[in-house]
């Protein structure tokens, strides 16, 4: 199967496992819950529960024939089309949801996120950062080639089309040189530290009021953290905004 489908769908919504039903069943075209199983390498209770949960959700279509469930999905376009009315019915919400949230008080809450399916989160809530720029420390170094290719190919489209410009401090390596080349396309400004002594492996990010997001990208640490706290944010932006006026 597919992995970089398989990404594509998770990073519209879909867990692992839908997303490995949903392609079994757009390969099949239209078959049995037992086939559909073992095709997706999963279980047949848990298929069954997934095809359920698909279909409620308007992506698997059944039908009976002789006493026997066949199932099909909906075809991608269209499961395009879903998706992107979800994403833009919530993003409507956010602005409510988060002045809710901010009536609990000023109390610090940080939320902690593995491996590639964590990358996904964290993206997702800078692309809410519609307030300012999002201020980022860089570093490329350690970054796995796919979860460079969800940056490159979901995460920057995404940023772009929603038009939140980025500033990006990087160290003097080649990798980063290349990335400063794409500044007007990808609708960013990236400031590079040319002193051998300034070096990064990971990322932070700083955005909205009152997020920092930290990310760790080498095998052994892959993990990110957002952390909601005016204070850490404006103390991480002061810092930023001393580096970058110093260029």
């Amino acid at each position: 199967m597919d992995a970089n489908l398989l990404i594509t769908l998770q990073n519209y919504g879909l867990s692992e496992k839908e997303a490995r039903v949903y392609l079994t069943v757009l390969e099949l075209g239209t078959s049995i819950a037992s086939t559909i199983a073992r095709r997706a390498e999963l279980n047949r209770v848990t298929t069954y529960t997934l095809l359920e949960d698909l279909k409620r959700d308007g992506i698997v279509n059944e039908t009976t024939k002789e006493g026997v469930k066949y199932y099909s999905v909906i075809s991608p376009d269209i499961l395009l089309k879903q998706l992107e009315q979800k994403y833009e019915s919530f993003k409507q919400k956010v602005p409510e949801l988060l002045a809710m949230a901010e009536k609990f008080g000023n109390k610090i809450k940080v939320q902690f996120f593995e491996w590639l399916e964590g990358i996904v989160k964290m993206y997702d809530d800078m692309l809410s950062s519609t307030h300012e720029p999002i201020h980022s420390f860089l570093g490329l170094e350690d970054m796995q080639p796919t979860l460079k290719k969800r940056l490159f190919e979901w995460f920057l489209p995404q940023r772009i089309k929603l038009k939140i410009p980025a500033k990006v401090i990087v160290s003097n390596q080649e990798a980063n040189v290349d990335y400063k080349k794409l500044d007007k396309k990808a609708f960013k400004e990236t400031h590079i530290i040319k002193t051998p002594l300034f070096s990064l492996r990971g990322e932070i990010n700083i955005y909205w009021e009152n997020r920092v997001s930290i990310a760790m990208f080498n095998d052994k640490e892959m993990s990110w953290i957002i952390i909601h706290s005016t204070s850490m944010h404006d103390s991480l932006k002061s810092i930023f905004n001393f580096i970058w006026k110093s260029k």
